[in-house]
């Protein structure tokens, strides 16, 4: 067989009957991959409800304000900081003296509900149980 249009010809029918071959296989895939089961969503919970948070004052057992919420007094704010210490150091498997708590103050709360994170942030906070 040395006439070179038999040769072309062959070839050309070869590529088309593969390509026709691989069309049939890949139009396969869905039937056979459709017996898998296919994890179903089911419906979302709802999302829950953000509620403001204000200052209160504290009163104390013989009914005088003491304190707003958010100022501690300095036994308090100890007692904090080796709280915070105690659970960074264990968060961050490092020893208690190889870092220090400067200070400790509340976070500016912006005008939505007292949070100062962006709106995905809240949800999610607040979606955790």
């Amino acid at each position: 067989m040395t006439n070179p249009w038999m040769i072309m010809l062959l070839g050309i029918i070869t590529v088309f009957v593969v390509l026709f071959l691989i069309i049939l296989f890949l139009l396969g895939f869905p039937g056979f991959f459709g017996a898998l089961k296919r994890r179903e969503h089911g419906k979302p919970a709802p999302l829950p409800q953000i509620i403001e948070v204000t200052k209160k004052t504290v009163l104390a057992a013989d009914g005088s304000a003491s304190q707003t919420a958010g100022e501690f007094s300095a036994q308090e704010e100890e007692t904090l900081v080796a709280v915070l210490t105690a659970a960074v150091a264990a968060a961050s498997s490092s020893e208690i003296g190889s870092f220090a708590i400067t200070q400790v103050r509340q976070a500016q709360a912006e005008s939505s509900g007292g949070f100062n994170t962006p709106v995905w942030g809240r949800v999610e906070r607040l979606a955790r149980k």
